[in-house]
C-alpha cells in the first residue's frame, strides 16, 4: 500500500474574529472558502463554543491524498491562522481515513512493510 491508496478528509472547529467575512454555511452544508485550497468549505457547528466578539465555523476540507494533501492541509492550517482562528476546549479536530484493497482494521494495522 502507498500513501496515495489512502485517503482523508480533516474537520477543524474553531470561532473566528466576529468582524470575520467568511461566508459560513449551515451544518453539513458548507459554503467554498475563497482563500483556503480550493475545496475546503466552512460550515456552522452547534458544539463550539465562542467567547464573546466570536462567531463559531467548522473548516472542512476535501478529499485529499498523500504528500499533497498533507500540503494543502498544513497551508490551510497555516491561512486560516493567520485570518485570526483560534480554537478553545469546545473545539475539536476530526478525521476520516478511507483505503481501498479489503483489508479490514486489524489487517492494516498488523502489515508489515
Amino acid at each position: 500500500m502507498h500513501a496515495n491508496d489512502i485517503a482523508f478528509g480533516i474537520e477543524i472547529e474553531t470561532h473566528m474574529p466576529g468582524h470575520d467575512r467568511t461566508p459560513i454555511g449551515g451544518y453539513h452544508n458548507g459554503l467554498p472558502v475563497s482563500w483556503l485550497p480550493e475545496g475546503w468549505k466552512a460550515e456552522r457547528d452547534g458544539s463550539i463554543r465562542t467567547p464573546a466578539g466570536r462567531k463559531p465555523c467548522e473548516f472542512v476540507s476535501p478529499v485529499l491524498r498523500g504528500r499533497e494533501g498533507l500540503e494543502n492541509v498544513e497551508t490551510a492550517v497555516d491561512t486560516i491562522k493567520e485570518r485570526g482562528a483560534r480554537v478553545n476546549e469546545s473545539c475539536g479536530l476530526h478525521i476520516t481515513i478511507s483505503w481501498n484493497g479489503g483489508l479490514g482494521p486489524t489487517d492494516f494495522l498488523d502489515r508489515q512493510p
